[in-house]
């Protein structure tokens, strides 16, 4: 079957393409790194964990047989220097070829309310601002497509500007995570319309990955719990193989700037990738100019720059 469930589309080739893309140490984002690679992809990697990341490259140029296939470059999504520093490495790694796909897959879901080294509450740092961080400092480098993954979540999220880190309460994961996700669809909106009116010949996909088994839903903080919440959500859940579907789909196939992608099953739980309806308040684009305004004085970036200083 085709990796994309999809009988029709055939593999893309690759070959000479460079993609970055984050989230590649473990779950779905592992998958996609590897399928990508087959496909002829060289990679360039950025990792938080280095040794999960060495395993990662060392199957893929085992599976792929190119000893130069993939490149890891350090990056932790919880600090903003560290993305700069990142985004500095990738640039680096990349050299003159700069960047055919640029993919954010990474993100975070925490059981308690935590902070950044930023100061900001942790999952939207993780999963919002700093894969808005990372995107702008990379995007003069990008050539044919932004991916970003956000989720079905962003549905019950809610934007409160006056206290956008819950520090004064109404903290709940739900709530932390419906949040960044919501964060992300209205960054990704503005983005694309951006990319689009300027005519770069750059566009922007998001990504709805589905529910999928990944280390995402282990945050209870029991191992023994983890593993029940596992062993219950696996006839529903897709395996990350399945899972990744989504966002090969949305860095390979032509289609319209600003697309939502994700699984085509009841709720977008499973599925094939099709494209998604998104809520109400993810198509607003007052609010997503707004929110765009303060995620980049969040993360240092002047209105209308494109890129901070490497």
């Amino acid at each position: 079957m085709n990796v994309m469930a999809w009988e029709h589309l055939s593999e893309p080739d690759l070959t000479g393409r460079t993609v970055v893309m984050t989230g590649a140490s473990d779950g779905l984002g592992r998958e996609a790194a590897l399928q990508l690679a087959r496909w002829g992809a060289d990679l360039v990697l950025p990792v938080r964990t280095r040794l999960k990341g060495e395993a990662v490259a060392a199957r893929i140029r085992r599976e792929t047989g190119r000893p130069h296939s993939v490149e890891l470059t350090a990056l932790d999504l919880a600090d903003l220097s560290s993305v700069r520093e990142g985004a500095a490495q990738i640039v680096q790694a990349v050299g003159e070829r700069g960047i055919d796909l640029l993919i954010s897959v990474a993100g975070t879901v925490s059981r308690h309310r935590e902070e950044t080294a930023d100061g900001f509450e942790l999952m939207t740092g993780v999963n919002a601002l700093a894969p808005l961080l990372l995107t702008e400092l990379l995007l003069p480098h990008v050539r044919e497509r932004v991916v970003v993954v956000a989720s079905g979540a962003h549905t019950v999220g809610r934007i409160d500007l006056d206290d956008p880190h819950f520090r004064r309460g109404g903290w709940s994961l739900r709530a932390g995570y419906g949040r960044s996700k919501l964060v992300t669809m209205l960054w990704g909106l503005e983005l694309a319309e951006r990319l689009r009116s300027g005519r770069t010949g750059v566009d922007l996909q998001l990504v709805h990955p589905g529910w999928v088994l990944t280390n995402l839903q282990n945050a209870t903080g029991s191992p023994r719990l983890d593993r029940v919440v596992t062993e219950v959500t696996r006839p529903i859940a897709m395996p990350a193989e399945q899972g990744a579907a989504s966002v090969l789909f949305a860095a390979t196939q032509p289609l319209p700037p600003g697309s939502y992608i994700g699984p085509d099953g009841p709720g977008g739980l499973r599925g094939r990738p099709t494209f998604l309806r998104r809520s109400a308040d993810a198509l607003d684009r007052d609010l997503a100019r707004d929110v765009t305004t303060w995620a980049r004085a969040e993360i240092g970036l002047s209105e209308g720059a494109s890129e901070l200083d490497l």
